[in-house]
């Protein structure tokens, strides 16, 4: 189900429902995608802080992407993260 994200307050707290969603913990997905368990929280807390690698590295451990569509499109939201 895709879930529209407009503000990077809103993609931390869906980033931390995916993970949560497979059972894991901060730092299962840290040693995934060989990032700290720190790393991983602040990733959470703050993803406007994190570097696009981190955050596609992330979205790809949790098995969704992210979709960037132009305004005046059937669906005129900028980024999506789908899973």
């Amino acid at each position: 189900m895709p879930t529209v994200v407009r503000t990077s307050g809103q993609l931390g707290p869906i980033l931390k429902k995916l993970r949560k969603g497979r059972g894991w913990s901060q730092q299962a997905l840290g040693e995934k995608v060989g990032l700290s368990q720190e790393r991983i929280s602040v990733i959470e807390s703050h993803p406007e802080k994190v570097s696009l690698d981190s955050l596609l590295t992330v979205l790809m451990a949790l098995e969704v992407e992210m979709q960037i569509v132009p305004k005046g499109t059937a669906s005129p939201n900028l980024l999506k993260v789908s899973w």
